[in-house]
């Protein structure tokens, strides 16, 4: 791998879904043409790139790797006005890397989301659900009763309604509990 990008960017996401998902990250990482070695690789290199001192950081090292963003808007948070940048994976279509950008290009938060133009899909009950079939706004329009936890693991995230928990990675669900 010489290059990172929006492919690679898609592998090293990929790594922490293996966790929960591992028949899916195979069958993910295939139809991209790519190995296990690959995305395993595509991993490590991200985590370096994050330690280190001379990758840009922040909103520079997102427009490194993943170029300019598709889509950016301002987001009012309060007393502060953050921006919300979008950018196409090319493992899911109707899905996209949502980075919050806060003062002095600060990453807040990122995350895979529904593009607004993509109807959220019609969702079953919990127990019906199926991996990698919708991201976390997508439960929460659901059941609006449902509420957020936030796990210790910054790349995972958990949502617990109708006595289920759902458990989400980088914001696309793997398990129902």
């Amino acid at each position: 791998m010489h290059g990172f990008a929006r492919r690679e960017f898609t592998l090293m996401l990929l790594r922490r879904m293996a966790d929960y998902q591992p028949d899916l990250v195979v069958e993910a990482y295939t139809r991209l043409g790519a190995r296990k070695a690959d995305y395993l690789a595509a991993f490590n290199r991200w985590q370096t790139m994050l330690r280190s001192r001379r990758a840009p950081q922040g909103l520079d090292l997102l427009h490194a790797v993943l170029g300019p963003e598709d889509h950016l808007h301002p987001l009012r948070l309060g007393d502060v006005t953050a921006t919300v940048c979008h950018w196409r994976l090319p493992l899911w279509p109707d899905l996209r890397w949502q980075a919050i950008i806060g003062a002095a290009n600060v990453v807040i938060d990122g995350t895979l989301v529904r593009t607004p133009d993509t109807p959220a899909p019609v969702l079953p009950e919990p127990p019906d659900l199926t991996p990698w079939s919708c991201v976390v706004a997508d439960t929460l329009a659901r059941w609006p009763d449902a509420h957020q936890v936030n796990p210790d693991v910054a790349s995972r995230w958990l949502v617990e309604t109708a006595g289920h928990r759902l458990w989400f990675t980088h914001g696309l669900l793997q398990l129902v509990e």
